[in-house]
């Protein structure tokens, strides 16, 4: 049921009264976040700036505690006045976010919207942490987090030279679209692509950009010799022998040779301080250590 034009004047007078302190904080101001992005979400826990944190985003999952927090439903499919109801004074996100009709209903009871750019490169996300430290006055553990952060992919990137030269798995990351109910591959040149390249892989999709709808058909012609399927995607079958039942997946030497492995979502569709753990993590999959003798 729609809510009245006078709640919603109600609503929007009470958070006019938080809302009037400068934007990053102040004397006599609470800030009260609803953030509907994944990763500025594990940001703002990241920095310890999650007891601002009174809404999320359905997909929001990682750290586990994030699942304590009120969701206010999924990121492309959102609801204003659930939203309103929480009493926000700033609506984060990273752009991803509809219906269209969400944000002319927010503005329209005042509510503060900031939109971040979600970091799509390594640089970008390292420049969404700090600007999150920035604003919630969370500066020294953003420089920490930060200099942690870098420190691991100096690691990684010293690591990466041990495949030069050397015969690279081809590999299909599989992920599944909650919005489209389906299975898609991540293409080329996104987060997951440069992860797959630090670990010693190389992906089976030629194309460039986003993602791409699987058929069967598809998948069999792709033939990759390992499949990385997000958690979502994988636990709908439970274990890696069933999975490889799926039509199209049971004909490509990784179905055949059993080298199917689950990785959270959260590992491989944004940049973050675990970044250099999922490399290590995706590298184990793809370059097993022989058993002892």
């Amino acid at each position: 049921m729609r809510r009245s034009s006078s709640a919603l004047f109600l609503v929007a007078a009470a958070i006019g009264a938080t809302a009037c302190a400068r934007p990053g904080g102040g004397a006599g101001r609470t800030e009260r976040v609803v953030c509907v992005s994944k990763q500025i979400n594990e940001f703002m826990f990241a920095i310890g700036a999650q007891d601002l944190l009174v809404g999320r985003d359905l997909t929001s999952i990682y750290p586990p505690a994030i699942t304590k927090i009120t969701s206010v439903g999924y990121h492309r499919a959102l609801n204003a006045e659930g939203i309103i109801s929480l009493r926000p004074t700033v609506f984060l996100n990273d752009g991803n976010y509809g219906p269209d009709e969400v944000k002319t209903q927010l503005q329209k009871v005042g509510i503060p919207i900031l939109t971040l750019n979600p970091g799509t490169t390594l640089d970008g996300a390292e420049a969404l942490l700090d600007t999150l430290g920035t604003r919630f006055d969370r500066r020294a553990a953003a420089d920490s987090v930060l200099a942690a952060w870098k420190a691991g992919m100096d690691s990684i990137y010293r690591d990466t030279l041990q495949w030069a030269g050397k015969p690279r798995p081809r590999v299909l990351i599989m992920h599944f679209g909650q919005l489209v109910n389906d299975y898609l591959a991540l293409k080329r040149g996104g987060v997951a692509d440069h992860i797959l390249d630090w670990a010693g892989g190389v992906n089976a999709v030629d194309s460039v950009g986003g993602m791409m709808r699987l058929t069967p058909e598809l998948i069999a012609k792709i033939a990759p010799d390992v499949i990385i399927a997000t958690d979502v995607g994988f636990d709908r079958f439970g274990t890696a022998q069933k999975f490889a039942t799926m039509p199209g997946v049971s004909l490509t030497p990784a179905g055949r040779h059993g080298r199917i492995y689950r990785i959270e979502e959260t590992d491989v569709m944004y940049f973050g301080p675990r970044t250099p753990a999922a490399v290590r993590r995706m590298a184990g999959f793809l370059h097993p250590s022989p058993p002892a003798r």
